[in-house]
């Protein structure tokens, strides 16, 4: 079931809500997320395009670090994307997870890893995420 805190605060029309992307748990403890592999996530060879991965992990681990640090007057921003890809995927769902690694003061640091249905690692992603005082 989706988190009903986390889904409103990515807003329509937006890259996630393009490429389908389904937030289902996002906190300073960890994220959860899935999409839908069709068309509109492959590349010219049908497998899920390494965009997608990437894109999906900057955005479940900045909405999660976000919800942690937001109260605290702050905001986040993606600084370090690194993706590595184990394996194709060319249908079902892939499902991410996220944990976080290191939370400090001005960075947080996650790995976030990516299976298909049958439970295979398929890519895991290291992301860093800025905090920063929101601006005034």
């Amino acid at each position: 079931m989706t988190d009903p805190q986390v889904q409103p605060l990515t807003p329509p029309g937006r890259l996630d809500e393009l490429l389908g992307f389904e937030i289902l748990e996002a906190n300073g403890e960890g994220a959860r997320a899935r999409f839908a592999v069709e068309d509109r996530v492959r590349q010219a060879l049908g497998l899920v395009h390494g965009g997608a991965f990437a894109a999906l992990a900057e955005t479940l681990v900045s909405l999660a670090t976000w919800v942690a640090v937001s109260g605290d007057g702050n905001v986040v921003l993606g600084q370090s994307n690194n993706t590595n890809f184990l394996r194709p995927v060319t249908e079902g769902t892939i499902h991410a997870e996220a944990a976080p690694l290191h939370r400090g003061r001005t960075t947080w640091i996650w790995d976030v890893r990516f299976t298909d249905d049958e439970g295979r690692l398929v890519a895991i992603t290291r992301m860093t995420v800025a905090v920063r005082p929101e601006p005034v």
